[in-house]
C-alpha cells in the first residue's frame, strides 16, 4: 500500500471521515479541513485530544490558532503531515534488519 492509500485509510478511521475513492492531497486535507471545523464547533476536547494522540507539537497547534485566517485548513495540513511522518517512520523502523548481536 502506498503512504498515501495508508494516509487516507488512517484518516478517515481517525477522524470518521468516509472518502470514496482515493483522493489527491488536496482533497484529503480538504475534506479534514471540514472534520476539524466541525469539531472546534461541536467537540472541541474531542478535536484536541485527538491532537494529542497524534503527537502533534502543542507549539505548532497555537501557532495555527493564532492566525484569524485558515485556522481549520492549517490544523489539518498539520494532521496530515504529522500522518505521513508516522507512516514513513514506521516504514523505514520496519525495514531495518536487527544486528546479528540484537536478533533472537
Amino acid at each position: 500500500m502506498l503512504p498515501e492509500q495508508e494516509l487516507q485509510s488512517i484518516l478517515a478511521h481517525s477522524f470518521e471521515i468516509d472518502f470514496p475513492e482515493m483522493i489527491s492531497k488536496e482533497k484529503i486535507i480538504e475534506v479534514l479541513s471540514w472534520r476539524v471545523d466541525k469539531l472546534i464547533e461541536g467537540n472541541p476536547d474531542k478535536l484536541f485530544s485527538m491532537l494529542y494522540r497524534l503527537d502533534i507539537s502543542e507549539r505548532k497547534i497555537k501557532e495555527a490558532m493564532a492566525t484569524d485566517n485558515e485556522v481549520t485548513k492549517k490544523i489539518a495540513v498539520l494532521i496530515y503531515e504529522r500522518q505521513l511522518e508516522k507512516i514513513i517512520s514506521r516504514r523505514n523502523f520496519s525495514a531495518e534488519t536487527p544486528d546479528d548481536d540484537l536478533a533472537w
